[in-house]
């Protein structure tokens, strides 16, 4: 990954592009099922169930990657939901329209029905109102005019607004892979129509059911927007929140986000490579938010690696003890290379406003997502290579349970229709990307859901499937 500076001309990092092929030994290691780890003086037993298929797709030779992938689960009371992403995985498709499925027996059987459902999968609010953020496609900007680089001088003005149909120099310019190059630009520089600083919400009010478009202001300093450029094609990202939404103990809204690939540090004001995490959250019913916490990548070499995505997808709950957890994925394929990197925690006793350096929590970990049980136990989920859950064991969260394997992570290549000798990507070997989603189905249980691409249907045709399956939380006494 080749990244630079535009503002003063000069290379800011050459990173090594390198595919790993190996698991890391302490994820490797995870065997034992049910898993038994101890809290007090009781004992925690997760229990996996047994694996119940909610729709199947096309074979992997078909469309290996994008398709059939990223469930996204919802708890209606009533029924489960879940939406199937069903399209490409690029940020010109990730509005398109997915397949929904519900069911009425806790997962144990599941039904297509009409994507109308989506109006009630919003976050329920206390003054009755849900609201949701939709997943939004990135912009075409064919007839805006890109600046060339080669027009920068030492006097050229990084401050000024850019006018309309012109995009402005660049802050930074990170080098994928592909081909692809993407030009990272403070909001406040790009034209009015490509700088407003609000996410794109759905809200149904109390007592309705059907959703009101809501353009909702947000709070986000040093907001970067970045441009995916391949082959003259030149698409703006989007920046709609990726987590989860969240009521939290002071009864706003949090949700979390991150930045484009490469940003501008609010702490210096210069342009990094790196993803950053970031906190919202709202006190006037999702009208509008405003960022609470903000997390920079800070390569070093040797605990926060230069081979690396940054802090992207993360996620976040709230401990028995007031205190905060924030787990936070690291890699990034097409930055870097490699599919897996260590997955990072941070922790914050003051509701989010200060938070204690990240430190590695494990080896990997694609898609943090966190489940907060009434029975006092958070489960965490996360992935690639394998799909693994883990449970808290005290009140801090500074202490959790050995992995629970739901996939393995092991060599899966095999497993296809056709047989490869040697798998061509990561991708081939993992068998899946295995996104993974936790919804509560009780006060001591949950649902994940995930995909396998070599899962096979009544015929013994290997599909991409998703699946669902039981992680039950059982207290044993210590003798």
């Amino acid at each position: 990954m080749l990244t630079v500076n535009i503002g003063q001309m000069e290379f800011f990092h050459m990173f090594l592009i390198l595919l790993v092929g190996v698991v890391y030994a302490c994820v490797g290691d995870c065997k034992a099922q049910p898993d038994t780890s101890t809290t007090g003086n009781k004992r925690i037993r997760l229990i996996l169930g047994e694996e119940q298929v909610i729709v199947r797709g096309m074979r992997p030779e078909e469309h290996f990657w994008g398709p059939y992938q990223f469930p996204r689960p919802y708890n209606l009371g009533d029924r489960l939901v879940v939406a199937v992403h069903i399209s490409n995985d690029d940020i010109e498709s990730f509005g398109e329209q997915n397949r929904w499925f519900e069911s009425h027996d806790k997962g144990e059987t599941w039904t297509e029905i009409d994507a109308s459902v989506a109006a009630r999968c919003g976050l329920l609010l206390q003054n009755g109102d849900r609201i949701y953020f939709p997943m939004e496609s990135g912009i075409n900007l064919e007839d805006y005019k890109m600046t060339p680089i080669e027009y920068y001088t030492p006097e050229y003005d990084f401050t000024q607004k850019a006018e309309e149909g012109i995009l402005p120099i660049p802050d930074g310019v990170t080098f994928w892979m592909w081909g692809t190059t993407i030009r990272a630009y403070r909001a406040d520089r790009l034209p009015e129509s490509l700088s407003k600083k609000e996410w794109l919400a759905m809200r149904i009010p109390a007592g309705e059911t059907t959703p009101v478009k809501e353009s909702v202001p947000v709070d986000w300093p040093y907001l970067t927007r970045v441009v995916h450029s391949q082959n003259d094609k030149h698409i703006l990202k989007p920046i709609y929140p990726r987590g989860n939404l969240k009521i939290g103990p002071d009864g706003a809204i949090w949700v979390s986000a991150f930045s484009g690939e490469g940003h501008i540090n609010p702490e210096n004001g210069q342009y990094t490579p790196y993803y950053s995490a970031e906190l919202f959250r709202s006190e006037d019913f999702g009208r509008s938010f405003q960022q609470r916490s903000h997390m920079e990548y800070r390569a070093d070499g040797q605990e926060f690696p230069y081979l690396s995505g940054g802090f992207s997808d993360s996620d976040f709950e709230w401990m028995p003890d007031g205190s905060m957890v924030w787990f936070f994925r690291s890699n990034w394929f097409a930055s870097t290379g490699q599919e897996w990197s260590p997955m990072y925690m941070s922790r914050s006793t003051d509701m989010g406003r200060t938070w204690s350096k990240p430190v590695k929590f494990s080896e990997l970990g694609t898609l943090p997502r966190l489940c907060k049980l009434s029975c006092g136990v958070t489960l965490l989920c996360y992935a690639r290579p394998g799909t693994f859950v883990q449970a808290s064991l005290n009140e801090s969260g500074t202490e959790w349970s050995e992995p629970l394997v739901v996939m393995t992570p092991e060599d899966r290549s095999n497993l296809g229709n056709t047989k490869v000798a040697k798998p061509a990507s990561f991708h081939q070997w993992v068998g899946s990307c295995n996104n993974p989603e936790m919804v509560p189905i009780g006060a001591n249980s949950a649902l994940i859901f995930y995909s396998d691409f070599y899962y096979p249907d009544e015929d013994g045709v290997k599909r991409k499937t998703i699946l669902c399956r039981k992680i039950t939380v059982e207290f044993v006494l210590e003798k």
